[in-house]
């Protein structure tokens, strides 16, 4: 078991909002991705292929929210504007 004081160390760079969201973000990206893997491996063996790619494309999109959120809020105004009229 680790002493109580490598624990501190280990939470010491967190000690801002957004270093603790980019901590939060990788995990929960980590979890998603071997969610999604489990998921895929099912649809794999069940031969259920329709399903397999539409988890696939899900990935994609719900993966780059998770990785890359402020590359895709940029990507999503931009053709928010464009469909609205506004850009």
């Amino acid at each position: 078991m680790e002493p109580v004081h490598r624990l501190v160390e280990l939470a010491a760079p967190l000690t801002t909002g957004a270093e603790l969201k980019d901590w939060i973000l990788i995990v929960v990206g980590n979890l998603f991705a071997a969610f999604l893997a489990v998921r895929a491996l099912g649809h794999f063996l069940k031969k259920e292929w329709g399903e397999m790619v539409t988890l696939g494309v899900a990935a994609v999109f719900v993966g780059a929210i998770i990785w890359a959120p402020d590359t895709v809020q940029g990507f999503l105004t931009g053709v928010w504007g464009k469909v609205s009229g506004s850009a």
